[in-house]
């Protein structure tokens, strides 16, 4: 067996799902947190556990303003956010992004992606990290969207690895007791992405060089973590795809750290 290098940069998951939302993407130079829609003792101890404190945190980007998403940034340093325009009320003291520009900082570089959620500004983003060694590793993040515009699919084909909303089970939505508006909305382009739908795109993004996957934003009341990994199985299989390896698929969790595994071993 050969066992693929590990990349030096690292991904936590701190929370994901209805209940709150953030993550940690890092290595030994730079500090970067996604969303901060966690309370200061969830952060404080995910920082904790890689000897970080929150001052010690470079960049906080912002996917949208949903309250599960941005609760916490009270206890953030305003100054180090960057957001593509109108996410959050506009200051001088935020950094404001444009969509498909990429900025860097140290080894990353990052390019805010667009997607299509019920809010007046949204977006993902594609992480890019120059290793050691000079080689470029790449992350997909993606969370709450409808769908993916064509020009963000460009951006996410064959990346090593995909933190990648899987929100609900379609049947588990539809006969669930929610109100009739909010399965619309849910069930809208401006909505979520399903099982389904995620495995669909994914079964279309991946590639040679795909290791891991995290599916994340798993509903609560729609779905369960089992439905959505067979779920994904089940197209992917279907998708026939010509990859030497097998691929890593976690699923985040809703009150509890996740970390995205680097490594995979492959067959000589």
């Amino acid at each position: 067996m050969n066992l693929l290098s590990k990349t030096n940069m690292n991904f936590i998951n701190i929370k994901s799902g209805s209940k709150g939302n953030a993550s940690l993407i890092f290595d030994d130079k730079t500090l970067i947190l996604v969303d901060v829609g966690v309370n200061k003792k969830d952060l404080v101890d995910a920082l904790k556990s890689i000897n970080k404190k929150i001052e010690d945190i470079d960049l906080i980007l912002l996917t949208h303003n949903h309250v599960d998403h941005i609760k916490g940034l009270r206890f953030v340093d305003e100054t180090k956010i960057y957001c593509v325009n109108g996410i959050i009320e506009e200051t001088d003291e935020y950094h404001t992004l444009n969509l498909f520009e990429d900025f860097s900082l140290d080894d990353f570089t990052i390019i805010p992606l667009k997607t299509s959620h019920d809010v007046d500004a949204c977006s993902g983003f594609l992480f890019r990290h120059k290793e050691n060694d000079g080689n470029i590793v790449s992350l997909g993040y993606i969370t709450d969207t409808g769908y993916l515009p064509f020009e963000t699919l460009h951006y996410l084909k064959d990346l090593e690895y995909y933190y990648f909303e899987s929100n609900y089970d379609i049947y588990a939505l539809i006969t669930s007791s929610r109100p009739y508006d909010l399965k619309e909305r849910i069930l809208s382009y401006r909505g979520h992405l399903s099982n389904e739908q995620a495995a669909i795109y994914l079964s279309y993004l991946i590639g040679d060089k795909t290791i891991s996957i995290m599916l994340a934003h798993l509903s609560e009341e729609c779905n369960e973590p089992n439905i959505a990994r067979n779920t994904f199985l089940a197209i992917i299989s279907q998708a026939e795809l010509k990859i030497n390896h097998s691929i890593n698929l976690v699923l985040a969790k809703q009150r509890a750290m996740t970390a995205l595994p680097l490594t995979i071993e492959e067959e000589n």
